[in-house]
């Protein structure tokens, strides 16, 4: 049995760490804190998630980037006009003409 009294200097489960982020950086994070209800350790631990997550995808694009270069970026131009040109297609009036 331990003769400690008081309050317990770590949380059991937890790992505290030190971190260092820039004041745009913690004005975002406590604006999320307070949008969501989370803690701002509850911001991180799932944004570290969906990274993990997403870790996968992230490679593969890398490694798409490093054997065709600029050819494995997407045209956002070309897929604008392609967004565009099925937006006007599925606008168009059906009309009988028989």
């Amino acid at each position: 049995m331990s003769n400690k009294v008081g309050r317990p200097v770590t949380k059991i489960g937890r790992k505290k760490i030190g971190l260092s982020i820039d004041a745009d950086s913690d004005k975002l994070l406590t604006a999320l804190a307070e949008k969501s209800g989370k803690t701002k350790s509850r911001i991180f631990e799932e944004a570290i998630k969906i990274m993990e997550s997403r870790a996968s995808i992230i490679a593969a694009r890398m490694k798409d980037f490093d054997e065709n270069e600029f050819d494995s970026i997407l045209d956002f131009d070309e897929l604008e006009k392609n967004r565009m040109a099925s937006n006007k297609e599925s606008n168009l009036e059906v009309r009988n003409v028989g």
